[in-house]
C-alpha cells in the first residue's frame, strides 16, 4: 500500500519530468516575470501591446536579427532583461550583452538583471546573486541549464575576442564608439557566427542623421512600425509628433488629432488605443529580420502623455538645438537633421550691430552696451599658455548674443593672470532695464593637458558661483555632465565633461541662420553679433567644418580645422554654450529683477474673492 509521503514524492516526480508549458515569451513574461523595487511598477510584469511584439520576436527561432529604433520611456530595457530571463528558463544558452560603457554594463547588472533574479520565483536558483566565486564576477555568470551570461563594454572590445556566444543583445548602439581593435558591434556577431541558430537583437535611441547605426540597420529590416485605431472612424495610423496639438501656451490641453478624420483623440483614451494596435511590416518581403520604431507618444508612462512631452518640447525649443537634438532622439524617436550651409566669415561681419562689451587696453572702465534683451549671460574660458580668451554670451528669449571677446594677457601658471580672471567674471555691468547684470555661470578649459591644475585650483572654490572646470570629449556625447568620480591625480578635483561636437555641431548650423526666416518669423536661438569683434574673431569661430568620414566601413563625424585657423573663439564659444545647462533661466522673474524693483504682488478683486471662498 503506498503511503502519503510516497505518493506526494510521485506527484513531485512527475511534476518534475512534465515538460514545460509552451509559451510565447510575451506570455511567459507576463506569467512569470516581477519587477523589481526599482521599477516605477514593482510587482507584476503587465507588458503593453508593443512591448508584447518586442518579446515574441526576441523568441522568435525564425528571426535571426531584430532592430529596435526606440525613444526613451518604451520600456526597451525591461522587454531586453525579460527576455534574457526567458532564455534562462526555456532555453539556456551562452548569452552576451553589449553596452556602451564600463558604467553602462555594471549599471544594468546592479539595476536590472539581478533584481530581476532575486525577485522573480521562476528565475530562482537559476543564476548566482549578490556573492560572487572564482567562476562568478559581476558581470561574468553561469547558468544552470549549460547557460551564461557575460555582460561587456563596447570600449573594451579585447573582452569580445574571448568570448563565443548564441545570443547577442546590445543596447545603445549609437553611442559605441569605434576603437583602436575595430568596430565592437562587428567584433560581437563574429563571436556567433559558428551557431546557426544565433539571435542578434540591438536596440537605440537615434542621434544624428548622417551617421546613426541604429537607423542604418532598421532600414536594412522589415521595418515594423505599430499602429493604433482612431476611436472615432477606425482607420490605423502611427502616432507621429504632427499629430499632437495643443492651444498655444497650454501644452498640457495636447491631443492627437487623427490623420484620416481630423477627429480630436484625448489623452484617455490611448491605453485602449495601444491595446488595439498592432505591428505591421512595412517592408514584409524581407525575411529573418525584424525592425521595430517605437516612439514615446505611445507609452503609456504617466511622464510619456501627451501633455508632458508638448511641455518638454516648448521647453526645448526655448533652450535652443541641442535640448531639441535631445527631445527628438529621446522622446520621438528619430534621427536629428544637422544639414549645413557654411558661411563666410565676411558675411557674418556684415551682421554685427551698436551693442556689446568692451575694455580696451589701459582703459578703468567697460564700455557696456548690453542689449534690453539680454537677461543672462554666460562665459566660456580657453586656456592657452600665455593668455585666457574669453568668448562673452547673452542670451535672451529669442536669441544668443555675442557680447565680446575678452583676452587676459599673462602668462597661466601665475596666480595674477588667475586674480584677473576672476576679477572680470566678478564684474557687474548696468543693464537698460535698470539694475546691473553679472555673469551667470562660467566654463574654464582644463584639457590642454599644461594648466590643468591651476584650473581645478581656481574652479574648485568657486563651483558655488558656477564657474566649473571642463575637459571637451568626442563623440556621442551630452552637451553637459558632470565627471562621476573625482580626479584623485589633481587632488580630488570636481570637472564636468562638454560634448564637443554636439556644441560644435550646434554653432556651425546656426552661425548661418538670420534674425528672421523666409516666412517671417524668428529663427529661435539664431546668433547676433557684437561691433566689438574683430575680423580675427570671426576668422575663428568659423575655422572647422563639420564633416562625415568612414572609420573601418562606420560613418563619424569630425570636425576638420580650416586652412590652419585658430580655433579658440570656436572653442570658448562652445564652452559658453554648454555651461548654460547648470543655469536656470526664468526669464520673468530675472526681468522683474533688473528693473531694480520686487514685483507688485497680485491682488484679487472682490469679485475673485467671493468665487474663490465660495466656490
Amino acid at each position: 500500500m503506498r503511503t502519503k509521503a510516497l505518493r506526494a514524492l510521485e506527484r513531485e516526480l512527475a511534476k518534475a519530468a512534465r515538460p514545460p508549458e509552451r509559451l510565447s515569451y510575451s506570455e511567459w513574461a507576463a506569467k512569470n516575470f516581477r519587477l523589481s523595487g526599482n521599477s516605477a511598477s514593482p510587482g507584476r510584469f503587465r507588458p503593453w501591446k508593443t512591448q508584447r511584439g518586442l518579446l515574441d520576436a526576441f523568441g522568435d527561432p525564425l528571426l535571426q536579427r531584430i532592430d529596435v529604433l526606440k525613444s526613451a520611456r518604451c520600456g526597451y530595457t525591461t522587454c531586453l532583461v525579460a527576455a534574457i530571463a526567458a532564455d534562462a528558463v526555456n532555453d539556456p544558452s551562452a548569452t552576451i550583452v553589449l553596452m556602451p560603457t564600463d558604467d553602462d554594463a555594471r549599471g544594468i547588472v546592479v539595476d536590472e538583471i539581478d533584481p530581476a533574479f532575486r525577485d522573480t520565483p521562476a528565475l530562482q536558483g537559476l543564476m548566482r546573486v549578490g556573492r560572487f566565486d572564482g567562476r562568478n564576477t559581476l558581470t561574468n555568470r553561469t547558468m544552470a541549464g549549460g547557460g551564461s551570461l557575460k555582460v561587456l563594454s563596447a570600449r573594451a572590445p579585447r573582452n569580445l575576442r574571448r568570448h563565443t556566444a548564441r545570443r547577442v543583445y546590445s543596447d545603445e548602439v549609437d553611442a559605441m564608439e569605434i576603437t583602436p581593435e575595430g568596430d565592437p558591434l562587428l567584433l560581437v556577431e563574429r563571436r556567433t557566427i559558428s551557431y546557426a541558430d544565433r539571435k542578434l537583437v540591438s536596440g537605440s535611441t537615434p542621434t544624428d542623421e548622417e551617421t546613426s547605426i541604429i537607423v542604418k540597420r532598421y532600414s536594412e529590416s522589415d521595418q515594423r512600425v505599430f499602429e493604433v485605431p482612431c476611436p472615432h472612424c477606425g482607420d490605423r495610423f502611427e502616432i507621429l509628433w504632427e499629430h499632437i496639438s495643443w492651444p498655444p501656451g497650454r501644452p498640457e490641453e495636447a491631443v492627437c488629432i487623427c490623420p484620416h478624420c481630423g477627429a480630436e483623440i484625448e489623452e484617455k483614451l490611448k491605453p485602449a488605443m495601444e491595446e488595439a494596435g498592432e505591428w505591421r511590416a512595412t517592408h514584409p518581403e524581407v525575411k529573418g529580420h525584424a525592425g521595430f520604431r517605437l516612439n514615446a507618444l505611445v507609452s503609456l508612462f504617466a511622464n510619456a502623455a501627451w501633455g508632458v512631452l508638448a511641455a518638454e518640447y516648448e521647453k526645448a525649443k526655448k533652450n535652443g538645438p541641442s535640448d531639441l537634438q535631445v527631445f527628438y532622439n529621446t522622446v520621438l524617436g528619430q534621427v536629428w537633421s544637422s544639414s549645413i550651409n557654411q558661411v563666410a566669415e565676411s558675411e557674418l561681419m556684415s551682421r554685427r550691430e551698436a551693442f556689446g562689451l568692451s575694455l580696451g587696453q589701459g582703459e578703468a572702465a567697460w564700455n557696456a552696451r548690453i542689449p534690453r534683451d539680454v537677461l543672462y549671460i554666460t562665459v566660456g574660458v580657453d586656456v592657452q599658455v600665455d593668455r585666457l580668451e574669453c568668448v562673452i554670451l547673452g542670451w535672451s528669449e529669442e536669441y544668443r548674443w555675442f557680447l565680446g571677446h575678452h583676452v587676459i594677457w599673462g602668462a597661466t601658471n601665475l596666480e595674477s593672470t588667475w586674480d584677473e580672471l576672476d576679477a572680470f567674471l566678478s564684474t557687474k555691468w548696468p543693464h537698460p532695464l535698470g539694475a546691473e547684470i553679472g555673469i551667470e555661470a562660467a566654463a574654464v578649459d582644463s584639457g590642454d593637458g599644461n594648466r590643468t591644475q591651476q584650473v581645478y585650483d581656481f574652479c574648485m572654490p568657486r563651483m558655488s558661483r558656477k564657474i566649473v572646470a571642463i575637459k571637451g570629449v568626442q563623440g556621442s556625447r551630452p552637451l553637459l555632465e558632470r565627471s562621476k568620480s573625482n580626479h584623485r591625480k589633481y587632488r580630488g578635483a570636481v570637472f564636468w565633461r562638454v560634448g564637443v561636437d554636439q556644441v560644435k555641431t550646434d554653432i556651425v548650423t546656426t552661425l548661418p541662420l538670420d534674425q528672421i526666416d523666409d516666412r517671417g518669423q524668428v529663427n529661435r536661438h539664431a546668433f547676433r553679433f557684437s561691433d566689438t569683434l574683430e575680423e580675427e574673431w570671426f576668422r575663428q569661430i568659423t575655422a572647422e567644418r563639420r564633416i562625415v568620414t568612414y572609420v573601418r566601413g562606420r560613418p563619424t563625424v569630425e570636425f576638420k580645422r580650416v586652412e590652419n585657423r585658430r580655433a579658440e573663439a570656436l572653442d570658448a564659444a562652445g564652452y559658453a554654450i554648454a555651461v548654460r545647462q547648470l543655469c536656470r533661466f526664468e526669464w520673468d522673474a530675472r526681468r522683474v529683477a533688473l528693473t531694480g524693483r520686487p514685483a507688485k504682488p497680485k491682488t484679487e478683486d472682490l469679485a475673485a474673492i467671493v468665487s474663490r471662498l465660495h466656490g
